[in-house]
């Protein structure tokens, strides 16, 4: 569960790409107007995963997948791992709990939010407009010419299995999000395409 956990995060930060006349200057302050200005969304992502380097620092093994990720503000969301492949991985968090089935395996399963899940995650799943007390925030200096630009995001809950998240923005919409852990592993999630406040019903939150 350790990549759902990283997932949770992207899905926390992603929010409604701005509209013109909402635009901010930096990457920091896009990224809280965009955690205050979404309620819902649907995004399809691809997700590299690096396993953390050797001890004599060889980097580590990468493994990509393709995902896709709804939620619904306060406490629903559904993720999947491989969608349309034998090896489809399902996520349906609800509240307290989430619910897994692995189609590879036939496996399934659920358990407490609060162990499954990253932390800051859930608290900002949870409340609109929450980022600037629950992490630090500093913008990537990268010149101003640069059209990309970045913000550090440093978690503050206590608990959070990340160590430091970049969120990357092109001309204010986002387009990624880096993940570093304290275990060493490090996730990067590609925004490929992203659907903000879009209408869901409680079939969509099934397994």
């Amino acid at each position: 569960m350790n990549l759902t956990r990283s997932l949770l995060l992207a899905l926390a930060l992603t929010a409604a790409p701005l509209m013109p006349s909402l635009a901010a200057d930096g990457a920091a302050d896009a990224l809280a107007l965009l955690d205050k200005t979404t309620a819902s969304g649907y995004l399809t992502l691809q997700v590299s995963h690096h396993a953390a380097p050797s001890p004599k620092g060889k980097p580590g093994a990468v493994r990509t997948y393709q995902a896709t990720l709804l939620f619904d503000r306060p406490d629903l969301f559904r993720y999947v791992l491989n969608p349309g492949k034998s090896n489809e991985f399902r996520a349906v968090g609800d509240g307290d709990q989430v619910r897994w089935l692995d189609l590879a395996t036939g496996a399934s399963g659920k358990g407490e939010a609060a162990k499954l899940a990253e932390p800051v995650a859930l608290a900002l799943l949870g409340t609109a407009g929450e980022l600037g007390r629950l992490a630090t925030v500093r913008p990537v200096g990268l010149g101003k010419d640069n059209k990309l630009s970045g913000a550090r995001v440093v978690p503050q809950v206590y608990g959070s299995r990340v160590r430091l998240a970049t969120a990357w923005f092109h001309q204010g919409q986002p387009v990624g999000f880096d993940f570093e852990m304290h275990d060493g592993t490090r996730t990067f999630v590609a925004v490929l395409g992203f659907q903000p406040n879009v209408q869901t019903a409680p079939k969509d939150f099934e397994l």
